[in-house]
C-alpha cells in the first residue's frame, strides 16, 4: 500500500521539482522579512500596552491603540484623511459610542481583621471582578460562606460579603443581586494553571452591571483562599474593603491599517488583534507582534522588495466584535476578503508558560474524529459535524509555513483541531477561511500572572515573520503561487489519507467496525478534494493549463481514496 501511494505522489509532484519551487518561491520571502522584522519593537509595545487593565472604552485600551497608530504613523501609514489616491499606506481610528458604560479598576484592597493585607490591586490587579464598584471609603463588613458549587445558601448575606467556591459571577447574582449582599467573593481556579503551585495566581472574572445596588465582586488566590478561610475557622469573620473603580460612558475605538493593493485593491488579506484583556500574552503579544507585522510590510514595500496586487488589513479592538463588524458592516467589502488571520497569545516564552505555538485550523475531519497526531488543547472543544467542515487549502499552506520557520528557527510548531473563541470565529461564521495563532497551556492564563516576564521577543518574532510570509505570498499573487498552493494541498491531501488508512487499520484490529472507518476515510478524502477545487478562487486560475492541473490532481486523489478503501475491506 505504502508503494503505492509513494508511486502516486511521484506521478503529481517529483521531489526535486517541488524543492526547486521552495527554493526560487518561499524562501526569498523568509529571507526579506527574517532581516527586516524588529523583535524588539514587538516586543516594546507589548511591554506598553500590558501595563494596563484594558477593557473596550477605558483609557488603557485607548492609550494601546493610540500608541499603535504613533508606531504606523512612524513607518509610514497616513491618516486617510490626510492620504491621497497614491498612497498605499492608510489607517483610520474608528469611534462608536458604546451602549454600556466602560469599567476601570483603579486601586484597593482586602485586610483581615487583625489587620493583614489579603490582597492589594498593587501587587494583584485581577483581584476585584470586571463591573465592580467603588465602597465609599474603607468599609468593614461580615463574610457569610455560603459554600460551592449548587450547594450555596444565601439566606443569611443580607447586608454582608457572600463568600464561596465558584463563579464570582454566580455568587453575585445570587447573593447581591437576589438576596441584598453587599458583596461577593469567589474563588474557582482550573487545574491547568497550577493554582497550588502559583498561588498567588488569579484568574480575572466579571459580574453583572447593577446600577442599583452597586454591589462589587472579589476573587481569591489559592494564597488568599488559605488565609482567609483559617481566619475564619478561627472566628474572625470581619473584613475591610477599600475598592475605587471607575465606570462612564465612552467611545470604542477600533484601528484599521491597510496597504493598498497594486491591481486587486479590493481583494484582502485581513489581520486581526484584540486589544482588551489586561494580559501580557493575552493579549499585548497579539497587538506589538500585529504591529510589526504591519511595520514590516511598509519597510518592505518602501524598499521596493514586495508590491502586493492585493490589500493586506491589520485590525486592532475589541475580541471578535470588532472582526465581526469589519466583515458585516459592508457586504461588499465581505465578499472580497479572501483570508483571515487571529494574532491572539503569539508572544509565549514556552519554557516559563508552558504549552506550545498552536495554530487552530478551520474546521476539518479531526474536529469530527480527533485521533492519531491530533490533539484538542485543554481550553477544549467539542465534536463537530460533517455540516460544520470549511473544506480549504489554506489550513495546509499556513501550517506548512509555520513548520518551515520552525526548522528555520529550531522552534516547536503544533496545531489543534477547531475549538473557537477568538478572532478567526467571524471570519468562519461569514464563510471566509480563517486560521487562529495562538498558545496553550499556558499556566498564567487569564491570570494576574500574565506579565512582561512571560513574553518572548524570539516567539514574537517567529510568529509575525511566518503570519507575514503568509500574507505576502497570497496578495502578492505571483503567476507561480497557484500551482505552488495546488501541488502543497494534494501532496497533503495524500500523507494526510496514508496517515488515517493507518490510523483506520489499526482501529479495526482494536473492534472498530467497518463502517465508522470507511466514513472517517471518505469524508477526509470528500474535505480534500474540496480544498483542491478552493485553489480556484485565488484568481487567474481559470485558465485551462491550471484547471487541467488541478483536476490531474484530484483524478490522482480518487485513485488513491478506491485503493485505501478496497485495502481496507482485505
Amino acid at each position: 500500500m505504502r508503494n503505492f501511494i509513494l508511486g502516486l505522489c511521484l506521478l503529481v509532484l517529483s521531489p526535486k521539482a517541488f524543492a526547486f519551487q521552495h527554493k526560487e518561491f518561499v524562501k526569498p520571502y523568509f529571507d526579506m522579512v527574517d532581516e527586516t522584522y524588529n523583535a524588539n519593537a514587538a516586543f516594546e509595545t507589548v511591554r506598553f500596552v500590558e501595563k494596563f487593565w484594558r477593557l473596550p472604552g477605558n483609557s488603557g485600551f485607548d492609550q494601546s491603540i493610540y500608541r499603535v497608530a504613533e508606531q504606523l504613523e512612524k513607518a509610514g501609514f497616513k491618516k486617510e484623511e490626510d492620504a491621497d489616491s497614491t498612497d498605499r499606506l492608510t489607517y483610520r481610528i474608528e469611534k462608536r459610542p458604546m451602549r454600556v458604560s466602560t469599567w476601570e479598576p483603579v486601586s484597593g484592597y482586602i485586610k483581615l481583621s487583625n489587620g493583614e493585607v489579603l490582597l492589594d490591586f498593587k501587587t494583584n490587579r485581577h483581584m476585584m471582578a470586571i463591573n465592580s464598584h467603588s465602597t465609599d471609603g474603607e468599609q468593614e463588613y461580615e463574610i457569610v460562606q455560603v459554600g460551592s458549587g449548587r450547594n450555596m445558601d444565601f439566606s443569611n448575606v443580607k447586608g454582608k460579603i457572600a463568600y464561596g467556591e465558584g463563579s464570582v459571577g454566580r455568587i453575585h447574582q445570587l447573593g447581591v443581586e437576589r438576596n441584598g449582599a453587599v458583596g461577593a467573593i469567589g474563588y474557582s481556579l482550573p487545574s491547568y494553571l497550577q493554582p497550588e503551585k502559583n498561588i498567588t495566581s488569579i484568574q480575572f472574572g466579571s459580574i453583572r452591571r447593577n446600577e442599583e445596588q452597586k454591589g462589587f465582586g472579589l476573587l481569591l488566590s489559592y494564597e488568599a483562599k488559605q488565609k482567609l478561610d483559617a481566619a475564619l475557622k478561627a472566628g474572625n469573620n470581619k473584613v475591610k474593603v477599600k475598592l475605587e473603580t471607575k465606570i462612564y460612558t465612552a467611545d470604542e475605538l477600533t484601528l484599521v491599517a491597510e496597504l493598498r493593493g497594486s491591481k486587486l485593491p479590493n481583494e484582502r488579506f485581513v489581520f486581526s488583534a484584540h486589544v482588551q484583556e489586561p494580559g501580557a500574552n493575552d493579549n499585548a503579544s497579539g497587538v506589538g507582534a500585529l504591529q510589526e507585522v504591519a511595520a514590516t510590510s511598509a519597510k518592505l514595500l518602501a524598499a521596493g522588495k514586495i508590491n502586493p496586487e492585493r490589500t493586506i488589513t491589520y485590525l486592532f479592538g475589541d475580541e471578535i466584535s470588532a472582526t465581526r463588524r469589519f466583515i458585516e458592516e459592508d457586504k461588499e467589502r465581505a465578499a472580497n476578503i479572501k483570508w483571515g488571520m487571529s494574532l491572539d497569545m503569539v508572544g509565549e516564552n514556552t519554557a516559563v508558560t508552558g504549552g506550545t505555538f498552536l495554530i487552530e485550523k478551520m474546521p476539518d475531519p479531526a474536529a469530527i474524529w480527533t485521533r492519531g497526531k491530533e490533539k484538542h488543547s485543554e481550553w477544549g472543544g467539542s465534536p463537530m459535524k460533517k455540516e460544520q467542515m470549511k473544506p480549504h487549502y489554506f489550513n495546509d499552506f499556513v501550517i506548512n509555513r509555520f513548520l518551515e520557520q520552525g526548522k528555520a528557527k529550531n522552534w516547536t510548531v503544533k496545531f489543534n483541531p477547531y475549538e473557537g473563541g477568538s478572532d478567526h470565529v467571524p471570519f468562519l461564521r461569514a464563510d471566509i477561511p480563517g486560521l487562529l495563532l495562538w498558545h496553550f497551556t499556558d499556566q498564567f492564563y487569564h491570570t494576574n500572572n500574565d506579565r512582561i516576564d512571560n513574553v518572548s521577543a524570539t516567539t514574537l518574532k517567529n510568529v509575525g515573520t511566518g503570519a507575514l510570509i503568509t500574507a505576502l505570498i497570497l496578495t502578492e499573487n505571483k503567476t507561480e503561487m497557484p500551482y505552488f498552493i495546488l501541488n502543497e494541498v494534494a501532496e497533503s491531501a495524500y500523507n494526510r489519507l496514508e496517515e488515517e488508512y493507518d490510523l483506520s487499520t489499526k482501529a479495526l484490529g482494536s473492534g472498530s467496525d467497518l463502517a465508522t472507518e470507511d466514513d472517517i476515510l471518505k469524508t477526509w478524502a470528500d474535505w480534500y478534494r474540496k480544498a483542491i477545487q478552493a485553489t480556484t478562487d485565488i484568481g487567474g486560475t481559470t485558465n485551462a493549463e491550471f484547471l487541467k492541473a488541478m483536476n490531474e490532481k484530484l483524478s490522482t486523489l480518487n485513485l488513491k481514496v478506491d485503493r485505501i478503501l478496497t485495502d481496507l475491506k482485505k
